[in-house]
């Protein structure tokens, strides 16, 4: 399966709402800015909506850190 490229403005949108979410507090508006712009997105790439929404939020709420990073699995900074 080939990447999906995300735009920064689509991945910002997901930071705002999952910001919002954390905080207890995530608006309708929020919510669909993110999925009209999903929608779009997914329309003007040729990617299927679903797999967008799904690459961005794997990038916003589970980022991985390039391996010999502070925090990699390699056990560094462990308490």
């Amino acid at each position: 399966m080939a990447e999906i490229a995300l735009t920064d403005e689509l991945v910002a949108l997901e930071v705002r709402a999952w910001e919002e979410i954390q905080a207890g507090g995530l608006t309708l508006e929020t919510a669909q800015a993110v999925q009209a712009a999903i929608t779009a997105h997914a329309a003007a790439s040729g990617q299927g909506r679903y797999a967008v929404e799904k690459a961005l939020k794997v990038r916003v709420r589970h980022p991985v850190e390039p391996e010999g990073e502070p925090g990699a699995e390699d056990g560094a900074g462990a308490a």
